[in-house]
């Protein structure tokens, strides 16, 4: 029978299998949304790099582990998603040494197998992205601060962590904002108060030199909003269903959270812990959203093991005792397993695109890429090697007649001799929402073709 002596290799064993899982299938999609882009800054040279990340909404850390790591590996999908792969399987050991400090090894395994089986975090596995990186350092970060409460030296780990989280994503700070909240309405984190203020004091001393372009972008988005609109009320709903893999598990879960609040939960200071990880960020971004929309499935990440931990705690309150203790678990965990599909396709295919413009373009018609962003994009799917410089990627896309519409009122003169042009449209109306481009290509070639050649990307051909 399994008992706490076990733990360690449960522990080990959990850690292993994640590790193998999120290896698997790395190649199964393709390189889709901003992973292109993340490719292509880290194939820039330093200084460029961190010149460019001063515009960008993005901060440095992942970009750099990115471009260290693309320079031994080759230019292929599934190695250059190893290290969110690698960081998402590591996330396993500190929740559940976070689940076992405060609730014991039982609920620790419960917490690791709950986040194991989740497509949720799969995803983010699988992407050349920060997300996987910033869930890690996130649940580092509580757990640091709970070994601090037992009396452990882990100050100066704690402050590293705070750091890279930072330097990570821009909502690092809405963690670190969440963890200080822990320790100052938690009685049983009291002894974490000082060490969690100094390390965000330490976090904001290190990120003096990127405080400007963290401001700067900020003041942006609150200013001129963002490209994600206010949210649904339904979305707060759909949030705990993408953290369950199901509505029937996330309507099971929400319901076992309830019955053990009612029964004695809030006494409980890992069910406080996971009750305000989850719920302060879901709660508070979707209010914030109707503002500034910030809402998003993938922004809600360094939430989402917070919900694992209070799902694993509420799951151990329901039957405390006796020979079926783990049955609600076990339930809640096989529908997990039950409804975990790793090797899904996510229906993003940006070959498509590149195939059925090169079927129109014949190779010498000209081609419009709007927005400008999709273009690093449609330039892998073409030929991977183009992003290895990015400093003449333009002038390499522009030799074969491909152009990006940064604006809708200034591309490249085309020539009216032309029989036909192509638009690529990823998106057009977030930057062009009354359509002129379309328009002026219209004006002059009235006979229009078109192919959504992958999800929400339509392939234009107009023509006389």
């Amino acid at each position: 029978m399994l008992d706490r002596r076990h733990f360690p290799w449960a522990l080990f064993g959990l850690v292993a299998f994640n590790l193998v899982l999120k290896l698997l299938w790395l190649g199964r999609n393709e390189l889709a949304h901003d992973e292109p882009f993340t490719v292509l800054m880290a194939q820039r040279d330093w200084a460029d790099l961190f010149a460019v990340l001063r515009t960008e909404n993005n901060p440095p850390l992942h970009f750099v582990i990115t471009k260290l790591w693309s320079a031994i590996v080759p230019l292929d999908a599934a190695w250059l998603r190893v290290p969110s792969a690698v960081a998402s399987a590591l996330v396993v050991w500190p929740l559940m040494l976070l689940a076992r400090t405060c609730s014991g090894w039982r609920v620790a395994i419960i917490a690791g197998l709950l986040f194991t089986f989740s497509n949720y975090h799969y995803r983010f596995a699988h992407e050349v992205r920060a997300y996987a990186l910033f869930t890690l350092l996130a649940t580092l970060c509580f757990w640091l601060a709970l070994r601090i409460v037992r009396g452990k030296r882990s100050l100066l780990f704690l402050c590293i962590t705070a750091v890279a989280l930072v330097y990570t994503h821009f909502f690092g700070w809405l963690l670190l904002g969440v963890l200080l909240m822990c320790v100052f309405l938690i009685s049983g984190l009291r002894a974490a108060r000082k060490g969690v203020l100094m390390a965000l004091g330490i976090a904001l001393i290190f990120y003096l030199p990127y405080l400007g372009t963290f401001l700067s972008r900020t003041g942006e988005s609150v200013q001129h909003g963002t490209w994600l609109t206010a949210p649904e009320p339904e979305e707060l709903y759909n949030m705990v269903w993408r953290w369950s893999n199901a509505p029937v598990l996330a309507v099971a879960l929400l319901l076992v959270v309830l019955f053990a609040a009612v029964r004695k939960g809030f006494r409980i200071p890992g069910f406080q812990i996971g009750l305000i990880w989850a719920f302060v960020p879901l709660v508070a971004m979707f209010l914030v959203s109707f503002k500034v929309p910030i809402f998003l499935d993938r922004y809600l990440v360094y939430a989402a093991p917070g919900f694992c931990l209070l799902s694993a705690i509420s799951l151990a309150l329901v039957v405390n005792e006796g020979r079926w203790r783990w049955l609600p678990a076990a339930a809640v965990v096989a529908g997990m397993a039950f409804t975990f599909h790793p090797w899904v396709d996510t229906g993003l295919h940006p070959s498509r695109v590149v195939a059925q413009v090169k079927e129109w373009q014949e190779g010498h018609r000209s081609v419009l890429i709007a927005p400008g962003y999709y273009a690093p994009t449609f330039a892998w799917h073409l030929d991977k090697e183009l992003l290895r410089d990015p400093g003449s990627l333009e002038l390499e896309m522009i030799d074969r007649n491909l152009f990006r519409v940064d604006h809708p009122d200034r591309f490249v003169a085309l020539r009216p001799d032309e029989d036909a042009v192509i638009l690529v449209d990823a998106w057009s109306a977030l930057t062009d929402p009354e359509q002129r481009t379309k328009q002026h290509l219209r004006d002059h070639w009235p006979m229009v073709d078109s192919v959504e050649a992958d999800h929400q990307v339509w392939v234009y051909r107009f023509r006389r």
